[in-house]
C-alpha cells in the first residue's frame, strides 16, 4: 500500500495545456531571440505571423515595434529597399 508521500508513477501526468497567450509569448520571445542571435530573416518571418494572424495582442504590438525597429536599421544601414518595404506593410496595418 502506497502512503500519501509516495509518487504512483501508474498514475497519468498531466502537463498543463499552455494558454494561447503562453504560445505567443513564447513565439514572441524566440523571434527576438533570432534577432538577437543576427537572423533578422526568422526574426522578421515570426515577427510577421504575429503581427498578420494575432493582430489584438499585446505581442503583435511588440513585433509591430520590433519591425518598426528593424526597418530603421535597414535605413540606417543603406538598405533602403527594404526598409521602404517595411515601412509600406506597416502602414498597410494602420489602414
Amino acid at each position: 500500500m502506497q502512503t500519501k508521500t509516495e509518487f504512483d508513477s501508474s498514475a497519468p501526468m498531466s502537463t498543463p495545456t499552455p494558454t494561447p497567450i503562453t504560445m505567443l509569448a513564447r513565439l514572441l520571445a524566440m523571434a527576438q531571440r533570432y534577432q538577437k542571435e543576427g537572423q533578422d530573416r526568422q526574426a522578421t518571418e515570426m515577427f510577421w505571423m504575429l503581427v498578420d494572424e494575432h493582430a489584438d495582442t499585446p505581442q503583435a504590438k511588440a513585433a509591430k515595434e520590433a519591425l518598426l525597429a528593424l526597418a530603421e536599421s535597414y535605413e540606417r544601414t543603406g538598405n533602403l529597399h527594404m526598409a521602404r518595404s517595411m515601412y509600406e506593410r506597416l502602414m498597410d496595418l494602420e489602414a
